[in-house]
């Protein structure tokens, strides 16, 4: 059993969050891209990251935000869950786990577009690795740019 599930938590700016976006297949994700753009957002005040921990860029991120907090310890990093029963990967790359109370009842299925869509409307920032323009991630991310957040798009590896 998870050991720090939150179903509310405190004042947050929007403006100094963000939220991860992204696909399971990061083989092409230049992580040093992603560690430079994150390391600037903090620079210019983003304090919240948000991650779904679902697949392979959530895991990827967060564990740069993880790394981070050595340098900048005021940062914060949560996981929203989608349903009770998620298996969380590394409880311990996370400030807080959170069960946002509007998906308690929510059918499992909805659950994580949901939980996505929240987590959008938390944050002012979006950090996207989303190659596709099919899938949960594109979905999440045309959510993101119609609600207006900044959009930081991370690039892929190039070959030298």
């Amino acid at each position: 059993m998870l050991s720090n599930i939150n179903k509310k938590w405190g004042n947050i700016l929007k403006e100094n969050a963000a939220v991860f976006i992204g696909q399971s297949d990061v083989f092409e994700l230049d992580i040093e891209s992603l560690t430079k753009e994150i390391t600037m957002l903090i620079e210019n005040g983003i304090t919240t990251f948000y991650s779904g921990g679902m697949g392979g860029f959530d895991r990827v991120a967060s564990g740069v935000v993880h790394r981070l907090k050595n340098t900048y310890t005021h940062i914060k990093s949560y996981l929203v869950i989608p349903y009770l029963s998620f298996n969380v990967f590394d409880e311990k790359r996370f400030d807080e786990i959170i069960f946002p109370e509007q998906l308690e009842g929510v059918p499992y299925k909805a659950a994580i577009p949901r939980r996505n869509k929240y987590m959008i409307e938390q944050s002012g920032t979006a950090i996207c690795f989303v190659k596709h323009s099919v899938g949960g991630s594109a979905k999440s991310l045309e959510i993101a740019m119609k609600k207006g957040l900044n959009i930081v798009h991370i690039d892929a590896k190039h070959d030298s």
